[in-house]
């Protein structure tokens, strides 16, 4: 996948809860903070794209008012370079520059993508998102610099936060799983395995889409006259979570609507 940066990068250390919090009623759902502002530096041409290519390199740099975030971006090649922060000491918001000041710290090295922040929280996407229709995410604690969690969500989701009337706060979002058995081809017998792995309680049996003609291995789910023990990939699951973010990670699925895909 290419990085399109969708609210969908879910990581956060969390309780989920059946239906509203266990704790106490809910607020209106939140997306990430809303960054004081951005700067983008751009840096120019990169050689390893083609002549008529007008993409450039470029520093971005997010700022909070406790802190900045920083990415370079490279479009010739694969994933972000690197993401760090760097502390705003007394007001003093850090230079949008290339060049690495004494209190900045790296977060990521590995192609992961800055795609947001909420508190002391720092939210990376996979660069190679796109598994199984998902985005492997994770989400790093700043006050400890470890990581929190981690997960994949539903590539065309989003994340949102919900504050409960005891001052927790809980994320949805559609967690993406992939499984060992094909939908389609074993119906319910299949999706049992998921229900019962997963906590889906009675949640009805999901339409998949997505299965594609494969010479003579494979079949659009739906095609008239295609016997389903012609089917034989596997099938991935996009299922509603809430997640209560402290005091220890924890995960339970919630009421709503289950899609279905094949395992990629």
């Amino acid at each position: 996948m290419t990085k399109v940066k969708k609210a969908v990068v879910a990581l956060l250390g969390v309780t989920v809860v059946l239906g509203n919090s266990a704790s106490g009623s809910v607020g209106p759902a939140e997306s990430f903070d809303k960054p004081v502002r951005k700067t983008v530096v751009n840096l120019g041409r990169s050689p390893y794209v083609m002549p008529n290519n007008p993409a450039r390199i470029q520093l971005s740099c997010f700022y909070y008012p406790d802190f900045m975030v920083k990415e370079l971006d490279n479009p010739g090649l694969k994933g972000t370079l690197w993401v760090t922060i760097t502390p705003v000491i007394n007001g003093d918001a850090p230079k949008c520059r290339l060049a690495h000041a004494s209190t900045e710290r790296f977060i990521a090295k590995d192609g992961s993508f800055f795609e947001g922040a909420k508190g002391a929280l720092l939210f990376l996407g996979a660069q190679e998102g796109d598994e199984n229709a998902g985005m492997p995410f994770r989400i790093l604690d700043m006050s400890t610099r470890k990581k929190l969690f981690e997960d994949s969500a539903y590539w065309d989701g989003h994340l949102e936060f919900v504050h409960a009337s005891d001052g927790s706060m809980s994320l949805r979002y559609l967690r993406v799983v992939g499984g060992d058995c094909s939908i389609p081809k074993d119906g319910m017998s299949c999706w049992t395995k998921f229900r019962r792995h997963y906590g889906l309680g009675l949640a009805i049996v999901p339409t998949c889409t997505g299965y594609r003609h494969e010479g003579d291995k494979e079949w659009v789910v739906g095609d008239e006259g295609v016997p389903p023990e012609d089917i034989k990939t596997p099938s991935a699951i996009a299922y509603p979570v809430m997640v209560k973010l402290f005091p220890r990670p924890s995960i339970r699925a919630v009421p709503g609507p289950v899609k279905c895909s094949p395992v990629e």
